[in-house]
């Protein structure tokens, strides 16, 4: 589906006004979209995250099923976005995704020195703030006594999920990459690929355990749930990995008659929400999830030791995993 434009609006997207344009701006307004698109992408690679680079991406090859690849830079009007927006709706795309789409085309459309600001202004770009719900020492109790095959994904699921608590809240997406070089002395020492920054979790005996029984030589991951060991190929079947782990964890919770809605992230959520009810000092909570903070916090952080974090979710895991 292309979509045809008249010339007249070029001035305005693009930012110029009459009788300044440049032959270069010139140049680039006549080229495809698809093409100076992606030459940003991969100007930016080595500088962004990759989650940056693949939501981008991805709103790519939205917006070109959308416009077709002809659609050249100068066609892009407001008017465009706006039915872009209508387009994905109709289509079912959930707001929030939607607003995801239109926030990386804005930014790429930005850095190619169009007027993001009033190329998108009509639509919606922030996201709503979804709800994120933990699930009490019960729910949890219930999921760990779940009747499951042994050697089954389901059984794997549910020992991450009860695995991500443990480790205080540990993503799913750093638990799957977790490698044998992790293990020192006893603790999980590992950087967020989100945030980068260092969490060190002690490896109490119901962790030891769980770890124990996926053990494979011949693997260097601590968890069988990644084969591929190239960081490219191993970020596309994470992906892969997500939707069938969240399906499990949906399975498991019909298995165990839980009512409440568990996702991958629900550990983290859970772990973060019972260690604060339980009393635990704000500043191990937020170091223990390894979140990036103010500096006034950061410094206090700092000064901050493993050991008490470590006793502290002694008696968290002694509470729960009875």
């Amino acid at each position: 589906m292309h979509i045809g434009i008249t010339l007249r609006n070029v001035g305005t997207t693009l930012g110029l006004h009459r009788g300044k344009s440049t032959s270069k701006d010139n140049n680039k307004s006549h080229k495809r979209f698809a093409e100076v698109y992606l030459q940003e992408i991969e100007r930016r690679r080595r500088m962004v995250s990759s989650s940056t680079i693949e939501n981008e991406l991805t709103a790519y090859r939205s917006f070109l099923a959308f416009a077709g690849h002809g659609f050249l830079v100068c066609e892009l009007t407001s008017d465009h976005v706006l039915r872009y927006e209508r387009w994905l709706r109709d289509r079912g795309v959930s707001p929030n995704t939607s607003a995801c789409y239109m926030r990386s085309l804005r930014a790429v459309t930005n850095r190619l020195g169009l007027n993001g600001s009033a190329l998108f202004q009509e639509v919606r770009t922030a996201k709503d703030k979804t709800e994120k719900k933990a699930v009490n020492a019960k729910t949890i109790q219930k999921i760990m006594a779940a009747k499951v095959p042994d050697g089954s994904f389901l059984a794997l699921a549910r020992d991450a999920f009860l695995f991500s608590i443990m480790a205080m809240g540990i993503p799913f997406v750093d638990l799957v990459h977790l490698k044998k070089s992790n293990l020192r002395d006893g603790a999980i020492v590992y950087n967020r690929r989100k945030t980068g920054r260092r969490v060190a979790v002690k490896i109490e005996p119901c962790m030891q355990e769980i770890i124990n029984r996926y053990n494979d030589p011949t693997s260097p991951y601590l968890f069988p749930l990644l084969t591929e060991t190239e960081p490219a190929k191993a970020g596309t079947e994470y992906k892969r990995l997500i939707g069938r782990y969240n399906r499990a964890l949906k399975r498991l919770c019909i298995v165990s008659c839980v009512k409440t809605r568990v996702t991958s992230y629900t550990a983290r959520h859970t772990w973060a929400t019972l260690a604060y009810k339980m009393g635990m000092v704000l500043a191990y909570i937020s170091k223990a999830l390894g979140h990036a903070s103010p500096v006034t916090t950061q410094n206090y952080l700092k000064d901050i030791d493993d050991e008490g974090l470590f006793n502290a979710n002694k008696v968290l895991i002694g509470k729960i995993f009875k």
